[in-house]
């Protein structure tokens, strides 16, 4: 059975192939377009999607869309109701928006595929959410929690997942709009000064710098009960907001005025003690995002908790935009009693493209026994297109790509060369002890959010006048916001304590954990001001060419541990293509790009040095020997 599921119009756009219960491909169109969370029909990603399996439109069984947009649009339309005439605005953009084409889906993918609108058909939110929580899992059956801004109605979900039923996914109890925990923390977000539903890391990252005096105040807009069930107070939040102030008046007058998102806080993830430039609001601020986390994190334990004892099962499966909060995740790692938990690689709309999917063959009973989903199912690329493209750089005035026009930059040299894969792996080791940050591309991308090792910039965790750089010339990242790390799986036990062993959220960046102090020094770039770090746990088995690099690392330093951050700039998704990791290499202080087995490396004359002897220059446009000038 052939599958096409399908998310969109909301944020994360993305499209999902599964045949009979596999998965084969999957990505988000912001991949493709560029566009950050690309909430458009998504086009570039189905056609992605069918090439990987060489299928065409006609070829599908169903196309699933992960929601019902009729019910989402009876819950839009009854909030503008009930706030009007407050609302007025609110209802001329938000029937123009879908009265223009969220209602008419079945209509527009049956016209872009050129299929029968018949083979089109739809799964709730949250089931879908569900799905690809239980079916992307190894478990025979499971508790489910998830939680979310808001599906049609429901915002939190539990269920219990059991493979081996005819009904493999029951849904026990909802927590229906507007008590929704993760509107109540993009409220929160906005307040501090980020962008909601994009920022969310932020208001987490900043958390650490604060104390959590302000939990009393965050508990008047979520009200959490020891049984597990809570409410939200919606007179705090701006609901029918469509910008970025999603907190009312009301909110102000409980946690004072908003943060100016045009003044940069002086929190500083890498200086053990804060400078004295931190001013009474700005720790204020840091205090209420300590505050809103904590209890966010009591909530998500809570609700586990009830899951467990409505379920009696001892794994759990968590998804929805919430499962996102890594801290968050390990306190329900830790402290909810279940054995096991999963998390899939991308808990949030996009993920749930491949639980509609699921779903649908679940229900035509075309599932395979069991179905364990990994993130490197994107699109990969030929070393000849590599080639190709690399033969067109422009020999020219390369630094006008750049956008660090502060200081005048040195005369550069590219060297371009193909290496073998024992001396890729030395090459960018040679690298990364030498200071140098390296963008490191790999075969498919990733699902979901995070760099695992196949489109990341890497740099050596112990140099922090390289991650400095890295967060200033590269990334422009704010200095409060910390960097994961990536660790050979044969290292863990010298950097972390896991006396019950390595958890299944520890392998994807799904959760924080503290590095053992007398290490901290070895990792301290990777490390955030609380002495965590988010960590993604690499065996050879998973990503073998990403763990030989990590070994080639422990060879030199006798730690198999890398800084790894998403290969992307500020305000743009992960790369795709090798055409979108050349011009971010072009355009920032990156020092070398690691392409399949392709090197580039920039040379400034007088910085860095290469050994002629051990290059091979490789001309890509006629074969030959040779060095491209720029």
């Amino acid at each position: 059975m052939k599958v096409l599921g399908l998310s969109a119009y909301f944020h994360d756009s993305s499209a999902a192939l599964v045949i009979d219960g596999g998965l084969i491909a999957a990505a988000a169109e912001e991949r493709f377009t560029r566009q950050k969370h690309d909430r458009n029909f998504p086009q570039f990603a189905i056609r992605f999607c069918l090439q990987r399996a060489g299928l065409k439109p006609v070829d599908l069984d169903r196309v699933v869309f992960y929601e019902r947009p009729e019910l989402k649009f009876t819950r839009v339309l009854s909030s503008i109701i009930a706030g009007f005439p407050s609302s007025g605005s609110a209802f001329v953009s938000g029937v123009r928006d879908w009265l223009g084409n969220k209602l008419w889906i079945q209509a527009e993918i049956s016209r872009e595929l050129d299929i029968d609108a018949r083979r089109v058909c739809f799964q709730d939110h949250h089931a879908s959410h569900q799905a690809q929580a239980f079916l992307c899992s190894p478990f025979g059956d499971s508790a489910i929690l998830t939680v979310d801004a808001v599906g049609e109605w429901a915002c939190t979900g539990l269920a219990y997942g059991q493979r081996d039923k005819p009904e493999k996914i029951v849904s026990l109890e909802t927590i229906m709009y507007p008590h929704s925990l993760g509107l109540a923390y993009a409220a929160f977000t906005s307040f501090l000064g980020f962008r909601p539903n994009d920022a969310e890391a932020s208001t987490m990252a900043l958390a650490a710098f604060g104390q959590p005096k302000f939990v009393d105040e965050v508990r008047t807009v979520i009200r959490t009960n020891l049984d597990g069930t809570y409410t939200i107070n919606d007179g705090y939040l701006n609901l029918l907001s469509s910008g970025l102030k999603l907190f009312t008046k009301q909110f102000i007058a409980r946690f004072g005025l908003p943060r100016d998102y045009r003044k940069p806080l002086p929190f500083d993830c890498l200086n053990s003690s804060q400078a004295l430039s931190v001013t009474p609001d700005d720790q204020r601020y840091a205090d209420i995002a300590a505050s809103v986390q904590v209890v966010i994190e009591d909530t998500l334990v809570l609700l586990a908790k009830r899951a467990r004892r409505l379920t009696g099962s001892q794994r759990l499966c968590m998804a929805g935009g919430v499962a996102l909060n890594a801290v968050a995740n390990t306190r329900v790692i830790l402290e909810s009693g279940f054995e096991e938990v999963f998390i899939p690689p991308d808990p949030g709309d996009g993920g749930a493209a491949i639980g509609a999917a699921l779903l649908e063959c679940a229900r035509a009973s075309s599932l395979p026994a069991r179905f364990s989903i990994t993130p490197w199912v994107g699109e990969s690329y030929e070393s000849d297109f590599i080639e190709r493209m690399a033969a067109h750089l422009d020999p020219g005035d390369w630094t006008k790509y750049r956008i660090d026009a502060v200081e005048k930059i040195a005369p550069e040299t590219l060297d371009v060369r193909r290496l073998s894969y024992d001396e890729l792996v030395a090459s960018a080791v040679e690298d990364l002890l030498a200071g140098d940050i390296v963008g490191w591309f790999q075969g498919p991308f990733e699902l979901g959010p995070r760099a695992l090792g196949n489109r990341s910039i890497l740099a050596d965790p112990a140099n922090l006048a390289t991650v400095r750089r890295l967060s200033a010339r590269v990334k422009q990242r704010a200095t409060f916001r910390p960097y994961a790390l990536a660790v050979r799986e044969e290292d863990v036990e010298d950097l972390f304590d896991f006396p019950a062993g390595i958890p299944r959220c520890a392998r994807w960046m799904q959760m924080v954990s503290p590095v053992i102090e007398s290490q901290r020094d070895l990792v301290r770039g990777a490390i955030h001001y609380d002495g965590t770090t988010r960590l993604q746990v690499c065996s050879c088995d998973h990503n073998p060419r990403f763990h030989a690099l990590l070994s080639g690392f422990a060879g030199q330093r006798g730690l198999g541990a890398l800084l790894n951050t998403s290969f992307n700039d500020s305000g743009y998704p992960l790369v795709a293509s090798p055409v979108d990791a050349l011009l971010m290499f072009a355009r920032t202080d990156m020092d070398v790009l690691v392409v399949e087995n392709l090197v580039v490396r920039r040379v400034r004359k007088g910085v860095h040095s290469v050994d002629a002897a051990s290059i091979h220059n490789l001309d890509l446009a006629s074969g030959v020997g040779g060095r491209v000038n720029v």
